[in-house]
């Protein structure tokens, strides 16, 4: 059941429109369920798809966790009533946690990670596979434990959830994305300058990665004990590594 449900979530938007969003998506993906534990006739079958095929939206790697909990509640016979409440709560909270951590914050950080390493030398190709590497990895993470910690929580994996702190570190990966921006403009300067000679910006570009790193680490430490900290660190490595961009090209 759980391979089943985890295949039909990758095509969970295929079936979007304007007048369910992801509802009908959602029904189809949970159409092994619905046969499994709620329909014995073809109409009880159909009335339970048309149930869960109304308006519902949520960002379609976290989606996995409504799928997840909705075919849980089928299997231990929740009132519908329960059922239809939770898919209206659960929709926005999903929505928002997946923009803010994929589209805002992981995204544009392996972005401008693959993008600097093909400034330092590597191969263009080779550049592309770890953006697609790496980018995956959370990716598929989110769509594997969103259908687990569903089936096993039902409606309780908003708990999980909550447990998980993904605002967090959203919010984290955001910050080390600005650093590898502040890393990624220096390289495109002193690299459009000398373009040739690539070798040479590899030994101080690493000090500057490395010395970003504990910043960064840094302020997660002192986050909880004063906010300041990190965003002040964050922008001085940022400013540092621009301005090496600046001497390396003078």
């Amino acid at each position: 059941m759980k391979w089943r449900l985890l295949v039909r979530l990758f095509f969970i938007q295929a079936l979007w429109n304007y007048r369910t969003l992801l509802g009908s998506g959602l029904a189809w993906a949970l159409l092994p369920a619905l046969r499994r534990f709620r329909a014995t006739e073809e109409d009880e079958l159909r009335n339970a798809i048309g149930r869960h095929a109304e308006h519902f939206n949520a960002h379609p790697y976290l989606a996995g966790f409504a799928v997840g909990a909705l075919a849980g509640m089928e299997r231990d016979e929740v009132d519908q009533e329960v059922i239809r409440r939770f898919r209206e709560v659960v929709r926005g909270p999903l929505g928002s946690l997946g923009d803010r951590l994929v589209w805002s914050a992981w995204l544009p950080t392996c972005v401008l990670l693959s993008g600097g390493l093909v400034l330092l030398g590597l191969p263009p190709l080779w550049g592309v596979a770890v953006f697609l590497v790496i980018f995956n990895l959370l990716h598929l993470a989110l769509r594997w434990w969103g259908i687990t910690a569903g089936l096993a929580l039902g409606k309780g994996v908003g708990e999980a959830l909550g447990r998980a702190r993904l605002p967090i570190w959203a919010e984290r990966v955001g910050r080390a994305g600005v650093l590898l921006l502040g890393l990624v403009a220096g390289l495109v300067l002193a690299t459009g300058v000398r373009p040739s000679e690539p070798a040479l910006h590899v030994g101080p570009t690493g000090l500057f990665v490395a010395a970003g790193l504990l910043l960064f680490i840094a302020g997660v430490r002192r986050e909880q004990r004063a906010w300041w900290w990190t965003p002040a660190l964050t922008l001085g490595a940022v400013t540092g590594v621009f301005l090496w961009g600046i001497l390396w090209v003078a």
